[in-house]
């Protein structure tokens, strides 16, 4: 009987059948939904979020699984499952940025004698030049380079042409290569 448990969860899911499982409430799917991507898409959003925001990267994880959950009766195949939910962990992370930006905004006004907290040092010289570029470039850089998304699936997520997104790229590493100290 334990050997019938074990074959049962070794089961190789298709990228079709995990799709079919997820849309059916198959909760053996949804597992193995989280298992094959949560920590790939917990990955993108915590170097995305500055360091002083890092907490709330288990609650937009959360939050993205939730949305992905609504979401797939609207996913139309054009990408990968994972290019799909890593638009929607993209959107849930601006969202939560632009709602933090405004909140240090009110803050500032109401104290503005309020420290504000540095980004916290890290050791490793990229990750300190990441930590300094824009949120949207990180983002971007992440997604591209760790994560190894095509340019296709990349446009795709972000919902621009791929034409923007090699613009955008090009921004991106720029801004790395000047916080690296490399565009002299």
């Amino acid at each position: 009987m334990k050997t019938a448990a074990v074959a049962i969860s070794a089961k190789v899911w298709t990228e079709q059948e995990l799709l079919v499982g997820l849309c059916s409430g198959d909760a053996a799917a949804a597992d193995e939904f989280y298992h094959r991507y949560a920590a790939r898409l917990y990955r993108l959003i915590t170097h995305t979020l500055s360091s002083q925001l890092i907490d709330e990267a288990e609650d937009l994880l959360q939050d993205t699984m939730m949305a992905l959950a609504d979401a797939l009766p609207y996913f139309r195949g054009e990408s990968s499952l994972f290019t799909f939910a890593c638009g929607i962990a993209h959107r849930k992370v601006q969202s939560y940025l632009r709602k933090a930006g405004r909140r240090r905004q009110i803050l500032t006004r109401v104290a503005p004698d309020a420290p504000v907290d540095a980004p916290q040092q890290h050791s490793d010289d990229l990750a300190n030049a990441l930590g300094r570029i824009d949120p949207a470039y990180r983002e971007l850089l992440i997604l591209k380079y760790v994560e190894e998304l095509s340019q296709r699936d990349l446009a795709a997520t972000l919902g621009i042409s791929e034409h923007a997104l090699e613009s955008r790229l090009s921004r991106a590493r720029r801004a790395l290569s000047k916080q690296l100290g490399e565009d002299k």
